[in-house]
């Protein structure tokens, strides 16, 4: 006996099968892989959204960074100068240099200001105003970080100008 099966095989309807099969596995595939996509699209969506952000942010951090650097760069030595404790023998030498008769005396401090560690009463005598001047340029320079306060009393004497003011001196320790 002789197999004739493959002689009966009709190429139009194997053709049609072959294609129904392929399209009904296409179907599910993508009726299975579409709420995936679609997933998969607010995922991306949410990323990028995400992403921009972070950028966003860095780019704030590193601005922020720069002006902090920028700052520090420009006042290193107020900086300095703020992490310095007071010592009175030293400022009274400061004034000795552009006062003469200077003295000063400690007040009560009646502010909240944070870092405000001493307020000052100093009085003296100058020959001039240029004197004051060149103490306020040289309290740039100072150990402490001084702030002069109104009112600045100036009084004409035959021997020079007598001046009262007020010192704020702050620091962190």
């Amino acid at each position: 006996m002789k197999d004739k099966s493959l002689e009966e095989i009709n190429v139009l309807k194997l053709l049609i099968y072959a294609l129904s099969f392929v399209s009904i596995c296409t179907g599910l595939i993508l009726f299975l892989l579409l709420p995936e996509l679609r997933s998969y699209k607010k995922v991306i969506l949410r990323e990028n959204s995400e992403i921009a952000v972070l950028n966003t942010t860095k780019a704030n951090l590193r601005a922020s960074e720069d002006k902090i650097h920028l700052l520090r760069s420009e006042n290193n030595k107020s900086l300095d100068q703020f992490e310095q404790n007071f010592k009175p023998d030293n400022f009274r030498f400061l004034l000795e240099k552009y006062f003469q008769n200077s003295n000063f005396k400690e007040l009560s401090i009646k502010s909240d200001e944070k870092y405000l560690k001493h307020h000052l009463k100093i009085s003296g005598t100058i020959n001039g105003p240029k004197n004051f001047y060149d103490f306020i340029d040289s309290l740039k320079v100072y150990d402490n970080l001084v702030k002069i306060t109104y009112p600045i009393i100036l009084q004409a004497k035959k021997d020079g100008i007598i001046i009262n003011f007020e010192a704020r001196i702050y620091y962190a320790n």
